[in-house]
């Protein structure tokens, strides 16, 4: 495809963005094209399939797992739009909302196909069986919602199958199995208790839900242990002022690294990373990169595009409030947040194969 057809087909909201001479503006526009177009898509998507409030103030394991996936997806477009703005690909993007709502669907299938492998294997059978029993559909109703029942069923509009929860629907279920044990049961048999007792289409992902209660198909939990950790929770923790001599190097090694990993990171990531780079218990990691050799002061401020002499006086003040930062960068408070959380995915996700060798 060659570029004026690719223009042609790509959605208008895209249009003034990739259009700017202004490096500046540009930045401005990504952030704005994100925050304002994306973010609502992405955070109703990522709530309604992975169950989450998606609120900072919410320490539930899920709920900490959605925000990452959600900081995920934000730097997977950052990372798209600025390529197709650079040049670097030519794909077609004719409904930017429709494609932010494709990237968050597919990172949160990601996210449950490695967390619940079980569950995701279970989903595979019941779409296979699905769409090669004659009694039973699988159809898709819009919005990537895929829903599924009786065969017959798939002619009708796509309405939700009633006001009840997964727990009772499985009591339901058992019931229509009678004294057959749904764990010994064939999956089809499980599926049609399923929409029996639903008595309309269910959505795919309700259905492997059910099933899997009613079939008792549960996920071994592995323990957290440190190559699980975030590399955003390891570089916090090399602040800590106790570690011991043997582990300097190593975390020197890592440090090194991470510098590297966030010069390729867009200007505004850059800043809003390291001038609000903060430890578990809020202190200054940036810090630590003079300290141990990483890089000097005044690489620092050429990363976060501040004058030396002026960043050498803000040193002390780090790290600095993100309506500060904002101020510094011409961008609301939030934008600088949502900089930040696209910044530490991306990091996570580099450094993660660093760490995999």
């Amino acid at each position: 495809m060659d570029r004026q057809t690719a223009t042609r087909q790509l959605d208008g909201l895209l249009l003034p963005f990739l259009h700017t001479r202004d490096e500046a503006e540009a930045e401005r526009l990504l952030g704005l094209l994100v925050e304002e177009q994306a973010a609502p898509i992405v955070r109703a998507v990522v709530k309604r399939k992975l169950r989450a409030s998606l609120r900072d103030s919410d320490g539930r394991g899920q709920n900490q797992d959605a925000l990452d996936v959600a900081a995920d997806v934000y730097a997977d477009l950052l990372e798209e739009l600025s390529g197709l703005r650079a040049g670097r690909h030519e794909r077609a993007i004719g409904n930017f909302r429709a494609y932010v709502a494709g990237v968050a669907y597919n990172a949160c299938h990601r996210y449950l196909r490695r967390k619940y492998p079980e569950r995701h294997s279970l989903k595979t059978r019941l779409r296979y069986l699905l769409t090669h029993h004659s009694d039973f559909a699988l159809w898709d109703a819009g919005e990537h919602a895929l829903m599924c029942g009786r065969a017959a069923w798939s002619a009708r509009p796509a309405t939700a199958s009633g006001d009840h929860s997964p727990d009772d629907l499985a009591a339901r279920a058992r019931a229509r199995l009678g004294r057959v044990d749904a764990r010994r049961a064939q999956l089809w048999e499980v599926a049609a208790a399923v929409f029996d007792a639903a008595g309309a289409a269910v959505e795919l992902d309700e259905l492997v839900n059910v099933v899997a209660e009613l079939q008792g198909v549960e996920e071994q939990q592995p323990s957290r242990d440190e190559g699980e950790e975030t590399s955003a929770a390891r570089a916090e923790q090399l602040a800590d002022a106790s570690a011991g001599v043997a582990e300097e190097l190593e975390q020197r090694a890592y440090l090194a690294r991470l510098w590297a990993e966030i010069g390729q990171l867009p200007p505004n990531q850059r800043a809003a990373l390291l001038l609000n780079l903060r430890d578990a218990q809020g202190r200054d990691v940036t810090s630590l990169l003079p300290h141990t050799g990483v890089a000097g002061l005044r690489q620092i401020a050429e990363a976060v595009r501040i004058p030396a002499e002026e960043f050498a006086a803000l040193w002390h003040e780090l790290p600095l409030e993100d309506t500060r930062i904002a101020e510094r960068l011409g961008l609301t408070r939030q934008q600088v947040i949502n900089l930040r959380k696209s910044a530490r995915a991306r990091l996570g996700r580099r450094m993660r194969e660093f760490e995999g060798g």
